[in-house]
């Protein structure tokens, strides 16, 4: 049994920049196999070791695909993608879309993180200082209070129960962590656990609404794909089931192939997934369907729905940022109350 070359570091930036290359070199007009043997000889050494082995699988017999699937570092997406321009005859066309598919969502990345960065950062040093004092400072002023005969405040009685508390949630939260890590590695591919855990997902408040924009714009770019390539729509609909993993569409894909075949139109079984698919999504491509520019329409789709996506994402940020901050500077006033009050109180006692 072969065994993958499997690197973490070959990351979707990476891929974004190998899938362009590859495709600048193969409208240059160089064969496969030099363009192939251009990246691995330029490529990092973790590149060419992961590109090399997928050559070399290629040289064996296999089609390109099937090499990426059996390496390992590539995701079904790209071999999904990579499969439909084999089967195509528009292997550049496929390329092309992974690069403009790996560069939005690198770009995505990048705003939730520079959204996101700012609050983290005073998030974990707000942590990291309360862990302090309540470990250390507020248990010494506790001593010092005891011995002068006085009574710790209310609030600050809370405060050191609660640090009393700290090695037990920590225990509890590791337990709970286990838990969660040994029900996904043993029912993780199951029916009932990707159904539930997909559902609680897309009804997390705000992330939900991303999720579903997320895999939406997948689906209209997928189709896109398929479609301009005159692919049949079952049988597009059969790939894309291949290809998108998240259990709620690659469900629908099947069953809406199904219904399909026993009567009725694309547009008129999707509208049975409302839940996944938007009404403007579902109305737009019934005018493609009746138009004969399905194609059209779903490319245009794709992009309005990769931009709102992109402008939720920074909304996201827009709101996180004041929240969290709002949040940490309440904790933190809380725990210097209950620290400074013992202060004052000693003071008084020592008067």
């Amino acid at each position: 049994m072969k065994i993958p070359v499997k690197l973490h570091r070959f990351t979707d930036k990476k891929k974004s920049l190998v899938f362009s290359q590859l495709t600048s070199l193969l409208k240059s007009g160089l064969s496969f196999s030099r363009s192939f043997e251009l990246l691995i000889e330029n490529g990092s050494e973790d590149e060419s070791k992961i590109l090399g082995a997928v050559y070399q699988d290629i040289i064996s017999g296999n089609e390109l695909w099937v090499a990426l699937k059996e390496n390992g570092n590539f995701s079904d997406l790209d071999c999904g993608v990579i499969r439909i321009g084999e089967e195509t005859g528009k292997l550049d066309q496929s390329l092309e879309f992974l690069n403009t598919y790996y560069h939005k969502k690198n770009e995505q990345r990048r705003i939730l993180t520079g959204a996101l960065s700012y609050p983290l950062i005073i998030l974990i040093v707000a942590v990291l200082v309360l862990t302090f004092m309540i470990l250390v400072v507020v248990p010494m002023f506790q001593q010092v209070y005891a011995r002068m005969g006085g009574e710790l405040p209310g609030i600050t009685r809370l405060i050191i129960r609660l640090s009393g508390m700290v090695p037990v949630i920590f225990i509890a939260i590791t337990i709970l962590a286990s838990l969660f890590l040994g029900t996904k590695h043993l029912y993780g591919k199951s029916v009932k656990y990707r159904h539930t855990s997909t559902e609680i997902q897309l009804n997390l408040p705000l992330a939900g609404e991303l999720i579903k924009l997320y895999y939406q714009s997948q689906f209209c770019q997928l189709m896109h794909l398929l479609i301009s390539a005159n692919i049949p729509l079952l049988r597009s609909l059969q790939m894309l089931g291949d290809i998108i993993r998240f259990y709620p569409f690659s469900i629908s894909f099947g069953e809406i192939s199904k219904n399909i075949i026993e009567g009725g139109s694309f547009a008129q079984n999707l509208g049975k997934y409302e839940k996944i698919y938007s009404k403007k999504l579902i109305a737009l491509i019934k005018v493609g369907e009746e138009t004969n520019t399905l194609d059209k329409m779903l490319h245009q789709q794709a992009a309005d729905i990769t931009g709102e996506l992109e402008y939720k994402l920074k909304q996201l940020g827009n709101v996180l940022e004041p929240l969290l901050i709002l949040g940490i500077g309440i904790v933190v006033a809380f725990i210097l109350v209950a620290m400074y009050l013992p202060m004052f109180k000693l003071g008084q006692t020592i008067q």
